[in-house]
């Protein structure tokens, strides 16, 4: 099966793996595990059901959220009795410069937002702006420059029932905890342990030193798993493919206390987990090439 580009998957529980690609004509392709079929929806374009560049999807309640930061867009899908997904509803957000999206209910999402103030921009069921909280992380010269969402980019993941959201920095070695209904935050520093500041350089500002960390993140109503890549960036050094892509996964409680450590032999971008069943699937890149590759839990965690 031709992949493309992919870089999310998401494991939906009626047996479906969802990938975001790129590079095809379609956003989304929806992998039918139950008989094997391919569904392709979102075309490229920015009219009504398309999407011009897909950065991120969830899955609330079998819906599928699909989200274009480009046209400020989201897209929800949800299969019929066919097994067919089909677009349901489609909206705005009005908010300027979304840059990460996650639903926590159907009814109330979060972004991480260019430009903010604050750290947590919350959506209603029709994007417009609920309200804005949280401070951004501190650093050696805050006193100085303003955190920016721009600065401290990271993904998302909610729990299940909507009240904790998990942040993984992608840029530095913090996971930050929001405990959504008691108004508080943990922040978890990882094993690199950085003092880092952040350099104003006029168009742009960049944290030094510089890291690939944290890449992609899920949970369940127990644990936070987010893939780490931790590769120091060196100025004058391209880094390679493999370079910029996890081997590992670090897992957390909810109350923030580390679990384990997942390793693979082979680079890897989106992943996600069936609960249920406890199979790892993720997408690894063997000779350059992305595969779908699954894991048996109860295997893969002796």
């Amino acid at each position: 099966m031709l992949i493309g580009h992919p870089l999310w998957m998401r494991f939906h529980p009626d047996s479906f793996l969802i990938l975001q690609d790129y590079g095809l004509a379609h956003q989304i392709k929806v992998i039918d595990l139950k008989n094997n079929k391919v569904q392709k929806v979102i075309p490229e374009g920015r009219g009504p059901g398309e999407m011009v560049i897909g950065w991120g999807i969830d899955i609330v309640d079998k819906n599928i959220f699909a989200f274009d930061p480009q046209l400020q867009k989201i897209i929800i899908l949800t299969p019929d009795s066919k097994r067919k997904f089909r677009i349901t509803k489609e909206y705005k957000i009005d908010a300027k410069y979304p840059m990460e999206f996650c639903p926590l209910t159907k009814d109330i999402s979060v972004c991480l937002c260019g430009f903010e103030e604050n750290r947590l921009t919350f959506l209603d069921a029709s994007g417009k702006i609920v309200k804005k909280v949280g401070d951004f992380p501190p650093f050696q010269n805050d006193n100085i420059i303003k955190g920016d969402n721009g600065i401290f980019q990271a993904v998302l993941t909610a729990s299940p029932e909507g009240d904790m959201l998990a942040l993984a920095n992608k840029n530095i070695d913090l996971v930050e905890i929001f405990d959504l209904k008691r108004d508080k935050v943990m922040r978890l520093q990882g094993p690199i342990g950085l003092k880092y500041k952040v350099n104003d350089l006029g168009i742009t500002q960049i944290v030094e030193p510089r890291y690939d960390n944290y890449f992609l993140i899920i949970s369940n109503k127990s644990e936070i798993w987010t893939s780490y890549n931790g590769y120091k960036m060196e100025k004058g050094t391209q880094p390679s493919s493999s370079d910029q892509i996890p081997k590992q996964i670090f897992c957390f409680s909810w109350e923030g206390k580390p679990i384990r450590q997942i390793k693979l032999d082979y680079s890897f971008g989106g992943f996600d987990v069936d609960w249920s069943n406890r199979i790892l699937y993720t997408l690894e890149l063997r000779d350059n090439i992305p595969q779908i590759i699954s894991y048996q839990l109860d295997t893969k965690l002796k």
